[in-house]
């Protein structure tokens, strides 16, 4: 069903003057919360391609404009394309867009009493607030600073997009908790111990820890968790606020079936706080990988998951977390074996006044593929995984790039190019997909 046909039924039934009006729009909103949403049809003329539509229920009456926020879709240069209409005379709003089979984004709707929809935000440029679609079934995104209810993102999965099944668990769990609070069994809480005897074998994956920790001088808020297997490795992953609470990772990665991981989420409270700890902060980085994450080993070693030798030590990120994973080999060498970095903010360097605009105009080599040009940069990292989206513009070429100079290196390396954007819904898939290829499972 496309927005054409909607279009076309109402206006057909108005015509005919069968039955209210009112009662016409209860039976679609019904039949629309029975199917769900979006709606998606063939494409006629590419069977890569489908014809998606995006609905809209306006309760308001006083709304002039919805504008549909999709990740890579309809935001940056494409704004024209989320714009909606409404069927006349009912509180439908729509779009049909055609999209590739395979593409997976986050998006949202925006409405307003404006007669033309307000533009989205940007750098430094708050836009308006984004509402998810409460007629997807999935569970939605959200952020730590969304503080508004309804506000987040859902997430639009493509029929022929990777399997991504394993985040449902924790998504469920974030979406039933309230904003910010952890769940699970946590073993220590704003310094509070508690959990159960060593050697005791955890049911699921375990909240040990959940508190405000130092790191390199400041204070920043610090998740753990233990497998309810024996730990083959520890991973460490950067936006550790978004991974824990608003994703709930340690279930993704017990779901996926993974080998057990002591898996560490490391945060931040603002944007400030972020650009200041993961862009070229080297003290910060030393700090994590030198006090921060030995600490939690030998706790978590306490409570009966102690790494084996050989264990795998992984460190992730993506955007700036990207980018400080990146950097993190070059800092802290030997420090892990393995990098996951996703769509990393390679238009960095140091001095403050590059933005992401800059990347496709930068002269040669990006300032982070030359130092790992620099004789003994990166030593002792064995293997680094990228993934960037289809629809990141010159980052997939720099990223690209990236790889090839890491190879001739000595290093193994490989970037996975993913249908999609700069965009949490994709991430989290290519965590799993980065950790399967660590533990070469399929």
């Amino acid at each position: 069903m496309r927005f054409i046909d909607i279009l076309d039924d109402f206006s057909a039934s108005a015509a005919e003057e069968s039955g209210s009006a009112g009662d016409h729009e209860r039976r679609f909103w019904d039949e629309i919360t029975m199917r769900g949403t979006p709606l998606v049809d063939p494409c006629p003329a590419d069977p890569d391609l489908r014809d998606v539509t995006f609905l809209y229920r306006a309760a308001d009456a006083q709304v002039r404009s919805v504008r549909l926020v999709a990740n890579r879709v309809t935001d940056k240069d494409r704004q024209a394309a989320g714009i909606m209409s409404r069927v006349p005379g009912t509180g439908i709003w729509g779009v049909t867009l055609r999209l590739p089979a395979a593409l997976r984004c986050s998006y949202g709707f925006s409405p307003s009493y404006e007669e033309v929809a307000p533009p989205l935000g940007g750098p430094g440029r708050p836009g308006p607030p984004v509402l998810v679609d409460p007629f997807n079934p999935d569970p939605p995104l959200t952020r730590p600073d969304q503080p508004g209810t309804g506000e987040g993102s859902s997430v639009f999965s493509g029929p022929l997009a990777s399997d991504h099944s394993m985040w449902r668990l924790g998504g469920t769990r974030v979406a039933s908790a309230s904003r910010g609070a952890v769940t699970g069994t946590p073993v220590e809480t704003g310094g509070t111990r508690l959990g159960e005897d060593p050697g005791v074998h955890l049911a699921a994956p375990t909240l040990m820890i959940s508190a405000d920790r130092e790191i390199g001088g400041g204070t920043y808020p610090v998740r753990a968790s233990l497998p309810s297997t024996p730990a083959a490795g520890i991973l460490v992953l950067f936006d550790g606020r978004q991974w824990f609470d608003h994703l709930g990772v340690e279930l993704a990665v017990e779901a996926a079936g993974l080998p057990g991981l002591i898996v560490i989420g490391i945060g931040t409270y603002t944007t400030a706080e972020r650009i200041l700890t993961l862009a070229g902060n080297e003290q910060f980085l030393r700090s994590v990988a030198a006090d921060l994450v030995p600490e939690i080993e030998a706790e978590a070693a306490v409570w009966g998951s102690a790494l084996p030798a050989g264990a795998r030590r992984i460190i992730g990120g993506q955007s700036l977390g990207g980018l400080a994973a990146l950097h993190m080999t070059q800092t802290c060498p030997g420090a892990f074996d393995t990098v996951l970095a996703h769509s990393p903010s390679l238009w960095w360097s140091p001095g403050g006044t590059a933005t992401p605009a800059d990347l496709a105009s930068i002269d040669g080599d990006d300032w982070t593929t030359r130092r790992f040009l620099e004789p003994g940069v990166g030593a002792g990292t064995q293997e680094f995984h990228l993934a960037v989206g289809r629809r990141e513009g010159p980052m997939v070429d720099r990223a690209r790039r990236l790889t090839e100079v890491l190879d001739g290196l000595g290093h193994s390396s490989s970037l996975s190019v993913y249908e999609g954007g700069h965009d949490f819904a994709c991430w989290r898939g290519a965590l799993i997909d980065g950790l399967r290829a660590v533990f070469a499972q399929a």
